[in-house]
């Protein structure tokens, strides 16, 4: 199973738990956020989460990936900074309430996360690294 879709079954899973919150309801991108067309010059960008990987690595037991969730938020008061902690916030008890994804995908209870010391006013962002369990890929040729 690859990082690709480890990061589909996270926008996925966001998408859904993070839907019946209208007021705050975030765009979640894969990787960055996508270039403004003529259509969507106007859509608003924030409040967003990015999916990004970051490295991986497997030995004869298992395979890992790293991916960092960006959230931002935009506010026009002194107190935005709050509405991007509490969105991070809230994807990590949603993480760690389900720990599995998609039937396939575990995460690592170490939760990291760092706020930018330079922010982007009226735009706050903040971060979070995952480690993720990816199923084995299982030997199919015969022993020689």
């Amino acid at each position: 199973m690859t990082p690709v879709m480890l990061m589909l079954a996270l926008q996925d899973f966001f998408r859904a738990e993070l839907a019946d919150d209208a007021a705050t309801r975030p765009a979640v991108y894969l990787g960055a956020v996508p270039s403004k067309t003529a259509e969507t010059r106007n859509d608003p960008v924030f409040p967003l989460i990015i999916i990004r990987p970051m490295e991986g690595d497997s030995d004869n037991d298992e395979s890992r990936a790293k991916v960092k969730l960006i959230f931002g938020t935009q506010s026009e008061d002194d107190s935005g900074f709050i509405d991007v902690l509490n969105l991070m916030e809230r994807v990590r008890i949603l993480l760690m309430r389900q720990r599995i994804i998609d039937k396939k995908f575990r995460i690592d209870p170490n939760w990291k996360w760092k706020f930018l010391e330079d922010q982007p006013e009226p735009q706050w962002i903040c971060q979070a690294e995952t480690t993720w369990t990816l199923p084995q890929i299982r030997q199919e040729a015969k022993h020689l």
